[in-house]
């Protein structure tokens, strides 16, 4: 576990056995605890915007969605680049739903969004419980309502970055569920389908990041 202040961010970096123990202290613990796969581009938000920041910073546990967040924060170990490169947790996370039965409930923004998260999710983990899913564009409550119905052991969701957030924070206390996890839409599940224009983008977005971080630390090392 590694305490990381990323453009004003405050996060954790929880190595692989680390995060799949909070996991499984989450499922049975009592109420629902929220996961959030943060990425390049929602640090490169949260650095400028204070609700971003304390939003993602409010979550139970955060996860790396690129592997360029280690690098600009310094960690250097191959095997958590391994981890964050190869989705590691996200897999294990779906084993265990399988191994334990526990359905599933899928949100994202567009019926075929959903259809991709749901193709995306059984391509990584066969025997996947999926019990139910919504467009996240009908009325909150309503949504609320079937998912409760439902009951399921974990949410996994796919959205915008900000207003997945927004979403997971809003429905906490209100969902009937062990654990929501988030994967921001810009993640691509699937390397082999990544198209062209994502990794001109992922290009783009690293020196960005790069920029911003550099004059962060220059900013904070003249604070001293």
């Amino acid at each position: 576990m590694q305490k990381l202040n990323i453009l004003g961010v405050a996060l954790t970096d929880y190595s692989l056995k680390e995060s799949l123990f909070m996991l499984d202290g989450f499922v049975g613990g009592g109420g629902l605890k929220t996961i959030l796969y943060i990425t390049t581009p929602m640090l490169i938000m949260a650095g400028e915007d204070e609700e971003e920041k304390n939003t993602i910073e409010a979550m139970d546990m955060t996860l790396c969605g690129d592997a360029d967040i280690l690098r600009v924060a310094g960690i250097k170990s191959a095997s958590r680049q391994y981890e964050v490169d190869n989705l590691v947790f996200l897999k294990e996370f779906l084993r265990r739903m399988a191994r334990n039965d526990g359905k599933v409930y899928l949100l994202a923004e567009s019926e075929e969004e959903i259809m991709q998260l749901r193709e995306d999710l059984e391509a990584l983990q066969n025997g996947i419980l999926i019990g139910g899913s919504s467009v996240a564009v009908d009325e909150a409550d309503e949504i609320i309502n079937r998912i409760n119905d439902v009951a399921p052991m974990a949410v996994i969701s796919r959205m915008s970055y900000g207003r997945q957030e927004k979403w997971m924070m809003g429905a906490k206390l209100l969902v009937n569920a062990e654990v929501w996890l988030g994967i921001s839409k810009d993640m691509i599940l699937d390397r082999t389908k990544e198209p062209l224009s994502k990794k001109v983008m992922d290009k783009v977005y690293k020196k960005m990041f790069q920029r911003r971080m550099n004059r962060f630390n220059d900013e904070n090392e003249k604070g001293e």
